[in-house]
């Protein structure tokens, strides 16, 4: 499968589709491109579908340093890697830290997109470090750096599955977090709560945004609030799905993306 030299790295990719303007899939913090079966599956019979890994997850190379992780520094690579597949203008879609990197995109290249999707994300990584996930991670974090990925995957998080768990998702996970490097691991965490946030600017996103969340996710007042800051922004709570919607509740979550797709077309077309 494709790899392609971004920014001093070996970054995976997978394109799909042959036809109708681009879509780029930009996933989470631990994520892959297997976050994304059921929108590639859908978006690929009308769009073309650039999805990757990024640095030091999924099969993409982990740079050892740390220091390299930074949201700025992934919304660098998915440019990157945008300009590499060659399209133009595009729908970017970015779930969780993922949204982090797309808010950065759509601040900085608002001239490059057509579309913006947000879910499971916020304008602010800044971590509660009382919380029983942000320690749950923290403790995850030194696990892994002390014992290796092995005692990672060994180990159990604090929260319940959601609703809507497909079937073998978890042996998915566990496989794929085994696979991911320290480096990966602690590189995506300094990347979260090194970010300064984008609090003070989302209001300056012009790019016509979709923010979902759903109901049961920790992260949906930060989709509120991004729906409230962004003019124009269609706000849409998923019920029974937590943090991950795109493969809890797909049919409700690709509804919703091609509908502001599709709305964003004929905007564009009656203008």
């Amino acid at each position: 499968m494709p790899h392609a030299q971004i920014n001093g790295f070996s970054m995976y990719y997978e394109r799909h589709g042959d036809a109708g303007e681009p879509i780029v899939l930009v996933h989470g913090y631990t994520g892959d491109v297997g976050d994304w079966p059921d929108q590639i599956a859908e978006f690929s019979k009308t769009h073309r579908v650039l999805a990757m890994d990024h640095r030091g997850h999924g099969s993409s190379e982990g740079p050892a340093d740390r220091a390299s992780y930074t949201i700025t520094q992934m919304a660098d690579d998915v440019e990157a890697l945008v300009e590499h597949a060659g399209f133009g203008r595009y729908h970017l879609v970015g779930h969780s830290m993922g949204g982090a990197v797309a808010q950065e995109i759509a601040l900085r290249s608002a001239q490059r997109l057509i579309t913006l999707t947000l879910f499971g994300t916020g304008a602010d990584f800044r971590l509660n470090r009382s919380t029983t996930v942000t320690k749950w991670m923290e403790a995850r974090n030194s696990l892994a750096e002390e014992r290796g990925m092995e005692a990672v995957v060994a180990s159990s998080p604090p929260f319940p599955d959601p609703p809507h768990m497909p079937p073998g998702r978890h042996e998915y996970e566990r496989a794929r977090m085994l696979r991911m490097p320290v480096a990966g691991l602690g590189g995506g965490w300094h990347a979260l709560t090194t970010w300064p946030g984008a609090a003070d600017r989302v209001r300056q996103i012009t790019t016509p945004a979709l923010i979902m969340s759903g109901e049961l996710d920790r992260a949906v007042k930060g989709a509120t609030y991004l729906a409230g800051q962004i003019a124009g922004a269609t706000l849409l709570i998923i019920p029974e799905a937590g943090h991950n919607p795109q493969w809890e509740r797909p049919e409700i979550f690709n509804a919703a993306l091609r509908e502001h797709i599709s709305r964003q077309a004929a905007a564009s077309a009656s203008g």
